[in-house]
Protein backbone atom coordinates (compact mmCIF):
# COMPACT_ATOMS: atom_id res chain seq x y z
CA UNK A 1 0.00 0.00 0.00
CA UNK A 2 1.40 3.68 -0.40
CA UNK A 3 1.03 6.62 2.12
CA UNK A 4 1.37 10.15 0.61
CA UNK A 5 1.91 12.30 3.59
CA UNK A 6 2.07 15.97 3.04
CA UNK A 7 4.14 18.21 5.05
CA UNK A 8 8.21 17.53 6.30
CA UNK A 9 7.91 18.82 9.51
CA UNK A 10 8.03 16.96 13.03
CA UNK A 11 4.58 15.07 12.43
CA UNK A 12 5.47 14.32 9.00
CA UNK A 13 8.65 12.99 9.49
CA UNK A 14 7.18 10.69 12.52
CA UNK A 15 3.79 9.56 10.29
CA UNK A 16 6.38 8.58 7.49
CA UNK A 17 8.50 6.58 9.58
CA UNK A 18 5.89 4.89 11.38
CA UNK A 19 4.12 4.17 8.32
CA UNK A 20 7.42 2.40 6.79
CA UNK A 21 7.39 0.87 9.54
CA UNK A 22 4.45 -1.16 8.98
CA UNK A 23 5.50 -1.63 5.14
CA UNK A 24 3.86 1.25 3.42
CA UNK A 25 5.42 2.74 0.18
CA UNK A 26 5.62 6.23 1.57
CA UNK A 27 6.30 9.40 0.22
CA UNK A 28 6.91 12.49 1.75
CA UNK A 29 6.40 15.84 0.33
CA UNK A 30 7.43 19.37 1.45
CA UNK A 31 6.45 22.53 -0.19
CA UNK A 32 9.64 24.89 0.92
CA UNK A 33 12.93 23.44 0.16
CA UNK A 34 13.91 23.18 3.51
CA UNK A 35 12.28 20.16 5.80
CA UNK A 36 11.68 20.80 9.14
CA UNK A 37 8.78 23.03 9.09
CA UNK A 38 7.97 25.30 12.44
CA UNK A 39 11.74 23.85 13.39
CA UNK A 40 13.53 24.25 10.02
CA UNK A 41 16.91 26.04 9.63
CA UNK A 42 18.74 27.53 6.47
CA UNK A 43 22.29 28.90 5.83
CA UNK A 44 22.46 32.79 5.45
CA UNK A 45 24.95 34.24 2.61
CA UNK A 46 27.67 33.89 4.52
CA UNK A 47 27.35 30.16 5.39
CA UNK A 48 25.85 30.88 8.99
CA UNK A 49 22.39 28.86 10.28
CA UNK A 50 19.54 30.91 10.26
CA UNK A 51 16.70 29.13 12.50
CA UNK A 52 13.37 29.37 12.52
CA UNK A 53 12.98 29.69 16.29
CA UNK A 54 14.33 29.27 19.38
CA UNK A 55 13.18 25.36 20.25
CA UNK A 56 12.97 24.02 23.52
CA UNK A 57 13.06 20.47 24.39
CA UNK A 58 11.94 19.26 27.74
CA UNK A 59 12.67 15.56 29.53
CA UNK A 60 8.64 15.43 29.56
CA UNK A 61 8.66 14.92 25.67
CA UNK A 62 8.88 10.96 25.83
CA UNK A 63 7.59 10.05 22.79
CA UNK A 64 9.46 12.73 20.87
CA UNK A 65 12.79 11.07 22.93
CA UNK A 66 11.55 7.42 22.01
CA UNK A 67 11.19 8.21 18.48
CA UNK A 68 14.97 9.88 17.64
CA UNK A 69 16.21 6.90 19.74
CA UNK A 70 14.53 4.61 17.49
CA UNK A 71 16.32 6.72 14.67
CA UNK A 72 19.23 6.43 16.52
CA UNK A 73 19.41 10.52 16.96
CA UNK A 74 18.68 10.32 20.52
CA UNK A 75 22.33 12.31 21.25
CA UNK A 76 20.64 16.23 19.62
CA UNK A 77 20.33 17.93 22.64
CA UNK A 78 22.26 19.60 25.19
CA UNK A 79 20.50 19.31 28.64
CA UNK A 80 20.41 22.06 30.78
CA UNK A 81 19.33 22.06 34.38
CA UNK A 82 15.71 22.40 35.25
CA UNK A 83 15.00 25.99 35.95
CA UNK A 84 13.69 29.28 34.62
CA UNK A 85 16.52 32.12 34.63
CA UNK A 86 14.48 35.27 34.63
CA UNK A 87 16.30 38.80 33.98
CA UNK A 88 15.01 42.22 34.20
CA UNK A 89 16.47 46.00 33.80
CA UNK A 90 18.38 46.67 36.42
CA UNK A 91 17.95 43.65 38.62
CA UNK A 92 20.32 40.76 38.96
CA UNK A 93 19.49 36.90 37.09
CA UNK A 94 16.19 35.41 39.42
CA UNK A 95 16.27 31.74 38.60
CA UNK A 96 13.52 29.89 39.32
CA UNK A 97 15.41 26.48 39.91
CA UNK A 98 14.09 22.37 40.26
CA UNK A 99 15.47 21.57 43.33
CA UNK A 100 18.09 18.18 42.70
CA UNK A 101 17.35 15.31 44.44
CA UNK A 102 13.98 15.87 45.14
CA UNK A 103 11.25 13.87 43.81
CA UNK A 104 8.14 15.70 41.70
CA UNK A 105 6.47 17.64 42.44
CA UNK A 106 8.38 18.59 45.69
CA UNK A 107 11.36 20.01 43.54
CA UNK A 108 9.30 22.07 42.06
CA UNK A 109 7.05 23.52 44.79
CA UNK A 110 11.07 23.99 46.42
CA UNK A 111 12.22 26.09 43.37
CA UNK A 112 9.32 27.76 44.14
CA UNK A 113 9.94 28.51 47.59
CA UNK A 114 13.55 29.25 47.84
CA UNK A 115 13.23 31.76 44.40
CA UNK A 116 14.61 35.28 44.91
CA UNK A 117 11.93 36.16 42.18
CA UNK A 118 9.08 36.24 44.56
CA UNK A 119 8.13 37.83 48.51
CA UNK A 120 7.39 35.21 50.68
CA UNK A 121 3.46 36.07 50.55
CA UNK A 122 3.71 35.10 47.03
CA UNK A 123 5.59 32.32 47.32
CA UNK A 124 3.30 30.81 49.90
CA UNK A 125 0.36 31.70 47.72
CA UNK A 126 0.94 30.71 44.48
CA UNK A 127 2.45 27.16 46.22
CA UNK A 128 -1.22 26.44 47.65
CA UNK A 129 -3.26 28.25 44.11
CA UNK A 130 -1.28 25.23 42.10
CA UNK A 131 -1.71 22.50 44.45
CA UNK A 132 -4.99 21.95 42.89
CA UNK A 133 -3.54 20.88 39.01
CA UNK A 134 -0.08 19.73 40.54
CA UNK A 135 -2.24 16.91 42.55
CA UNK A 136 -4.93 16.79 40.05
CA UNK A 137 -5.97 15.37 36.85
CA UNK A 138 -5.95 15.79 33.18
CA UNK A 139 -10.03 15.68 33.08
CA UNK A 140 -9.93 18.65 36.03
CA UNK A 141 -7.66 20.76 33.60
CA UNK A 142 -9.77 19.86 30.48
CA UNK A 143 -12.59 21.66 32.29
CA UNK A 144 -10.67 24.56 32.58
CA UNK A 145 -10.62 25.48 28.88
CA UNK A 146 -13.42 27.94 29.22
CA UNK A 147 -11.59 30.84 30.75
CA UNK A 148 -7.69 32.77 30.89
CA UNK A 149 -5.18 31.05 32.63
CA UNK A 150 -5.28 35.02 34.12
CA UNK A 151 -8.53 34.40 35.34
CA UNK A 152 -8.02 30.96 36.80
CA UNK A 153 -4.74 32.28 38.53
CA UNK A 154 -6.57 34.86 40.06
CA UNK A 155 -9.95 32.77 40.92
CA UNK A 156 -7.17 31.31 43.23
CA UNK A 157 -5.74 33.86 44.79
CA UNK A 158 -2.09 34.00 43.63
CA UNK A 159 -2.20 37.56 42.85
CA UNK A 160 -1.15 40.34 39.90
CA UNK A 161 2.69 40.13 41.30
CA UNK A 162 3.36 36.49 40.03
CA UNK A 163 0.82 36.78 37.51
CA UNK A 164 3.38 39.49 35.79
CA UNK A 165 6.41 38.39 37.12
CA UNK A 166 6.19 34.50 35.93
CA UNK A 167 2.88 33.25 34.53
CA UNK A 168 3.03 35.82 31.43
CA UNK A 169 6.04 34.43 30.33
CA UNK A 170 5.51 30.60 30.64
CA UNK A 171 2.32 31.58 28.16
CA UNK A 172 4.33 33.49 26.46
CA UNK A 173 6.54 30.90 26.15
CA UNK A 174 3.92 28.15 25.40
CA UNK A 175 2.10 30.29 22.93
CA UNK A 176 3.71 33.31 22.15
CA UNK A 177 0.62 35.23 23.80
CA UNK A 178 0.06 36.82 27.32
CA UNK A 179 -1.91 34.38 30.44
CA UNK A 180 -4.64 36.89 29.84
CA UNK A 181 -5.21 35.66 25.98
CA UNK A 182 -4.58 31.82 26.27
CA UNK A 183 -6.68 29.28 27.77
CA UNK A 184 -6.41 28.09 31.47
CA UNK A 185 -5.64 24.46 29.86
CA UNK A 186 -2.43 24.98 28.21
CA UNK A 187 -0.67 26.68 31.24
CA UNK A 188 -2.18 23.85 33.41
CA UNK A 189 -1.36 20.94 31.45
CA UNK A 190 2.31 22.04 31.18
CA UNK A 191 2.55 22.26 34.83
CA UNK A 192 0.62 18.96 35.38
CA UNK A 193 3.49 17.45 33.14
CA UNK A 194 6.67 18.99 34.70
CA UNK A 195 4.91 18.37 38.13
CA UNK A 196 4.15 14.85 38.02
CA UNK A 197 7.52 13.10 36.91
CA UNK A 198 11.36 14.50 38.42
CA UNK A 199 12.99 14.44 34.94
CA UNK A 200 10.24 16.08 33.37
CA UNK A 201 11.11 20.01 33.41
CA UNK A 202 14.85 19.29 32.44
CA UNK A 203 15.52 21.48 29.06
CA UNK A 204 17.63 20.91 25.98
CA UNK A 205 18.40 22.67 23.07
CA UNK A 206 19.48 21.35 20.02
CA UNK A 207 23.75 21.04 20.16
CA UNK A 208 23.06 23.04 17.02
CA UNK A 209 21.37 23.34 13.35
CA UNK A 210 18.20 21.42 13.83
CA UNK A 211 18.89 20.58 10.21
CA UNK A 212 22.04 19.03 10.19
CA UNK A 213 21.42 17.16 13.93
CA UNK A 214 17.64 15.93 13.07
CA UNK A 215 16.57 16.58 9.51
CA UNK A 216 18.88 15.64 7.53
CA UNK A 217 20.06 12.27 9.41
CA UNK A 218 16.83 11.17 9.26
CA UNK A 219 16.29 11.86 5.59
CA UNK A 220 18.86 10.06 5.15
CA UNK A 221 17.83 7.18 7.07
CA UNK A 222 14.12 7.04 5.45
CA UNK A 223 15.48 7.18 1.93
CA UNK A 224 17.84 4.27 2.87
CA UNK A 225 14.78 2.16 3.66
CA UNK A 226 12.75 3.13 1.06
CA UNK A 227 10.74 6.49 1.68
CA UNK A 228 11.21 9.35 -1.20
CA UNK A 229 11.53 12.70 0.83
CA UNK A 230 10.43 15.15 -1.74
CA UNK A 231 11.71 18.70 -1.12
CA UNK A 232 10.57 21.62 -2.93
CA UNK A 233 7.49 20.11 -3.85
CA UNK A 234 3.64 21.52 -2.31
CA UNK A 235 0.07 20.64 -2.62
CA UNK A 236 -1.71 22.56 -4.48
CA UNK A 237 -5.31 21.18 -3.53
CA UNK A 238 -6.25 17.62 -1.76
CA UNK A 239 -8.47 16.24 -4.99
CA UNK A 240 -11.50 14.86 -3.80
CA UNK A 241 -14.48 12.52 -5.15
CA UNK A 242 -17.86 13.65 -2.89
CA UNK A 243 -19.99 10.77 -4.44
CA UNK A 244 -17.32 8.07 -3.17
CA UNK A 245 -16.37 10.19 -0.60
CA UNK A 246 -12.56 9.48 -1.36
CA UNK A 247 -9.32 11.67 -1.47
CA UNK A 248 -8.15 10.61 -5.07
CA UNK A 249 -5.09 12.53 -5.47
CA UNK A 250 -3.29 15.32 -3.97
CA UNK A 251 -2.58 17.92 -7.35
CA UNK A 252 0.97 19.50 -6.94
CA UNK A 253 2.44 22.83 -7.33
CA UNK A 254 4.10 21.59 -10.47
CA UNK A 255 0.51 20.78 -12.62
CA UNK A 256 1.36 17.08 -11.71
CA UNK A 257 -0.93 14.99 -9.40
CA UNK A 258 0.31 11.80 -6.93
CA UNK A 259 -2.08 9.20 -5.93
CA UNK A 260 -1.82 6.32 -3.29
CA UNK A 261 -4.03 4.61 -1.52
CA UNK A 262 -3.81 6.79 2.22
CA UNK A 263 -3.12 10.31 2.49
CA UNK A 264 -2.19 12.07 5.37
CA UNK A 265 -1.87 15.96 5.84
CA UNK A 266 0.77 16.67 8.54
CA UNK A 267 1.13 20.51 6.89
CA UNK A 268 0.11 23.58 9.48
CA UNK A 269 -3.80 23.88 10.00
CA UNK A 270 -3.80 27.14 7.79
CA UNK A 271 -2.26 25.50 4.52
CA UNK A 272 -4.62 22.34 5.10
CA UNK A 273 -7.85 25.21 5.07
CA UNK A 274 -6.41 26.55 2.13
CA UNK A 275 -6.07 23.06 -0.12
CA UNK A 276 -9.47 21.64 1.25
CA UNK A 277 -11.87 21.41 -1.71
CA UNK A 278 -15.45 23.03 -0.89
CA UNK A 279 -16.84 20.00 -0.41
CA UNK A 280 -14.72 18.95 2.69
CA UNK A 281 -14.42 22.24 3.65
CA UNK A 282 -18.61 21.65 4.39
CA UNK A 283 -17.65 18.39 6.78
CA UNK A 284 -17.03 18.43 10.32
CA UNK A 285 -14.64 18.23 11.62
CA UNK A 286 -12.99 20.57 8.67
CA UNK A 287 -15.79 23.43 9.20
CA UNK A 288 -14.14 23.81 12.45
CA UNK A 289 -10.72 24.71 11.45
CA UNK A 290 -11.46 28.04 11.01
CA UNK A 291 -11.51 28.72 14.96
CA UNK A 292 -7.71 27.06 14.72
CA UNK A 293 -5.96 30.14 14.38
CA UNK A 294 -1.89 30.40 13.92
CA UNK A 295 -0.72 32.26 16.32
CA UNK A 296 2.16 35.13 14.83
CA UNK A 297 5.43 34.83 16.38
CA UNK A 298 8.81 36.59 15.36
CA UNK A 299 12.24 35.57 16.17
CA UNK A 300 15.32 37.76 16.10
CA UNK A 301 19.15 36.63 15.75
CA UNK A 302 21.53 38.98 16.75
CA UNK A 303 25.76 38.58 15.60
CA UNK A 304 28.33 40.33 17.99
CA UNK A 305 31.77 40.37 17.86
CA UNK A 306 32.23 39.41 21.48
CA UNK A 307 30.14 37.45 23.87
CA UNK A 308 27.41 39.53 25.60
CA UNK A 309 25.95 37.60 28.17
CA UNK A 310 26.82 35.19 30.89
CA UNK A 311 24.35 32.63 30.95
CA UNK A 312 24.32 28.75 29.72
CA UNK A 313 20.37 28.58 29.34
CA UNK A 314 17.46 30.03 28.20
CA UNK A 315 16.86 32.87 29.75
CA UNK A 316 13.48 34.91 30.18
CA UNK A 317 12.01 38.41 30.95
CA UNK A 318 8.75 39.84 31.84
CA UNK A 319 8.52 43.15 31.18
CA UNK A 320 9.52 43.57 27.70
CA UNK A 321 9.02 42.71 24.35
CA UNK A 322 11.61 39.26 24.30
CA UNK A 323 9.95 36.54 26.16
CA UNK A 324 12.55 34.25 25.60
CA UNK A 325 16.03 34.30 24.20
CA UNK A 326 19.50 32.15 24.04
CA UNK A 327 22.64 33.17 23.19
CA UNK A 328 23.37 29.93 20.69
CA UNK A 329 27.57 30.10 21.30
CA UNK A 330 26.69 29.12 25.14
CA UNK A 331 23.95 26.91 24.86
CA UNK A 332 24.27 24.77 21.78
CA UNK A 333 28.07 23.16 21.14
CA UNK A 334 27.95 23.47 17.35
CA UNK A 335 27.97 27.18 17.54
CA UNK A 336 31.17 27.79 19.73
CA UNK A 337 33.18 29.12 16.71
CA UNK A 338 34.72 31.65 18.87
CA UNK A 339 33.82 34.64 17.13
CA UNK A 340 31.28 36.30 19.88
CA UNK A 341 27.38 35.90 20.77
CA UNK A 342 24.74 34.79 18.65
CA UNK A 343 21.81 35.89 20.86
CA UNK A 344 18.51 34.59 19.45
CA UNK A 345 15.70 36.27 20.50
CA UNK A 346 11.95 35.34 20.56
CA UNK A 347 9.84 38.40 20.15
CA UNK A 348 5.97 37.68 21.53
CA UNK A 349 3.18 39.01 21.58
CA UNK A 350 3.99 40.09 17.79
CA UNK A 351 0.64 40.99 16.41
CA UNK A 352 2.30 44.71 15.95
CA UNK A 353 5.18 43.61 14.63
CA UNK A 354 4.67 40.78 12.39
CA UNK A 355 4.70 43.14 9.24
CA UNK A 356 6.55 46.40 10.57
CA UNK A 357 9.91 46.93 8.47
CA UNK A 358 13.16 45.05 9.81
CA UNK A 359 14.57 48.50 10.87
CA UNK A 360 11.59 48.60 13.27
CA UNK A 361 11.86 45.38 14.87
CA UNK A 362 15.28 45.80 15.06
CA UNK A 363 15.12 48.83 17.00
CA UNK A 364 12.63 47.49 19.12
CA UNK A 365 14.56 44.58 19.91
CA UNK A 366 17.95 46.18 20.44
CA UNK A 367 16.12 48.51 23.03
CA UNK A 368 15.09 46.10 25.34
CA UNK A 369 17.96 44.19 25.21
CA UNK A 370 20.16 46.33 25.81
CA UNK A 371 18.19 47.47 28.71
CA UNK A 372 18.58 43.64 29.74
CA UNK A 373 22.31 43.37 28.97
CA UNK A 374 24.39 47.02 29.06
CA UNK A 375 27.68 44.92 28.24
CA UNK A 376 25.94 44.33 24.52
CA UNK A 377 26.23 48.27 23.66
CA UNK A 378 30.06 48.11 24.25
CA UNK A 379 30.13 45.27 21.09
CA UNK A 380 29.72 45.62 17.62
CA UNK A 381 26.36 44.32 16.05
CA UNK A 382 27.66 42.44 12.69
CA UNK A 383 24.69 41.64 11.22
CA UNK A 384 20.80 40.26 11.97
CA UNK A 385 18.34 38.11 10.69
CA UNK A 386 14.28 38.97 11.34
CA UNK A 387 12.73 35.79 10.74
CA UNK A 388 8.77 35.99 10.93
CA UNK A 389 6.27 33.30 11.00
CA UNK A 390 2.57 34.79 10.84
CA UNK A 391 1.18 31.47 11.48
CA UNK A 392 2.86 29.21 14.32
CA UNK A 393 0.95 27.51 16.65
CA UNK A 394 -2.49 27.73 16.49
CA UNK A 395 -3.54 30.23 19.24
CA UNK A 396 -5.37 28.53 22.37
CA UNK A 397 -7.68 30.97 23.17
CA UNK A 398 -10.39 29.74 25.54
CA UNK A 399 -12.81 27.38 24.25
CA UNK A 400 -10.69 26.70 21.22
CA UNK A 401 -9.66 23.40 22.39
CA UNK A 402 -13.33 21.68 21.63
CA UNK A 403 -12.43 22.69 17.94
CA UNK A 404 -8.88 19.86 17.86
CA UNK A 405 -9.95 17.51 15.16
CA UNK A 406 -9.17 13.89 15.72
CA UNK A 407 -6.38 12.39 12.97
CA UNK A 408 -9.23 10.09 11.61
CA UNK A 409 -11.56 12.33 9.00
CA UNK A 410 -15.30 11.50 7.39
CA UNK A 411 -13.25 10.95 4.58
CA UNK A 412 -11.66 6.95 5.35
CA UNK A 413 -8.96 7.29 3.35
CA UNK A 414 -7.40 10.97 4.73
CA UNK A 415 -5.98 11.44 7.87
CA UNK A 416 -4.46 14.32 9.65
CA UNK A 417 -1.43 14.94 11.90
CA UNK A 418 -0.15 18.11 13.68
CA UNK A 419 0.54 19.62 16.54
CA UNK A 420 -3.36 21.12 16.56
CA UNK A 421 -5.18 18.00 15.81
CA UNK A 422 -6.69 15.51 19.16
CA UNK A 423 -3.83 14.51 21.53
CA UNK A 424 -2.64 14.85 25.17
CA UNK A 425 -0.13 17.23 25.06
CA UNK A 426 -0.36 21.00 23.71
CA UNK A 427 0.52 22.80 20.60
CA UNK A 428 4.62 22.07 20.53
CA UNK A 429 7.00 19.18 19.27
CA UNK A 430 6.21 16.95 21.18
CA UNK A 431 2.28 16.89 20.52
CA UNK A 432 3.57 16.80 16.96
CA UNK A 433 4.97 13.13 17.48
CA UNK A 434 1.93 12.13 19.26
CA UNK A 435 -0.23 13.67 16.74
CA UNK A 436 1.83 11.26 14.42
CA UNK A 437 1.25 8.01 16.67
CA UNK A 438 -2.11 8.50 16.50
CA UNK A 439 -2.38 9.10 12.34
CA UNK A 440 -1.15 5.65 12.39
CA UNK A 441 -3.11 4.16 15.10
CA UNK A 442 -5.87 5.34 13.43
CA UNK A 443 -4.90 4.37 9.61
CA UNK A 444 -4.26 1.01 10.88
CA UNK A 445 -7.44 0.31 12.72
CA UNK A 446 -9.12 1.61 9.72
CA UNK A 447 -7.43 -1.01 7.15
CA UNK A 448 -8.35 -3.57 9.84
CA UNK A 449 -11.98 -2.43 10.52
CA UNK A 450 -12.56 -1.76 6.53
CA UNK A 451 -9.85 -2.82 4.59
CA UNK A 452 -12.14 -2.35 1.18
CA UNK A 453 -11.86 1.68 2.22
CA UNK A 454 -8.07 0.46 0.36
CA UNK A 455 -7.91 0.49 -2.95
CA UNK A 456 -4.13 -0.20 -4.22
CA UNK A 457 -2.95 3.28 -6.56
CA UNK A 458 -2.53 3.18 -10.24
Amino acid sequence: MRAIVAGAGPAGFATAKWLNDRGYEVVLLERRGVPGGKVSAWRDADGDWVESGLHVFFGAYHNLLNFLAECDLNDCFDWKPAEMVFIAPGHALAPIRFVPGLPAPLNGLAGVAISPLMSTADKLRMGLGLLRPIFGSQAYIDQQDNQTYAAWHLRHGMGTRTLDDVMHTMALALNFQRADRVSAKLVLTALLHFAQETNAPKMGLVKGSPHERLWAPLITKLEARGVRVVLGRGVEEIMYDPLDNRVTGFALDDGSTITGDVYVSAMPVHNLRKRLPAPMKALEPFANLRYLKGQPVVTAVLYFDKMVTEVNNLMFSADTCLSVYADLPRVSPDYHTGRGSIVELVVAPAEQLINAPDAVVLETVLNDFYRLHPVARTARLLKQHIVRIPNSVYSARPGVDRYRPDQATPVPNFFLAGDYTRQEFMASIEGAIRSARRAVDRIDQAVVRQPELVVTAP
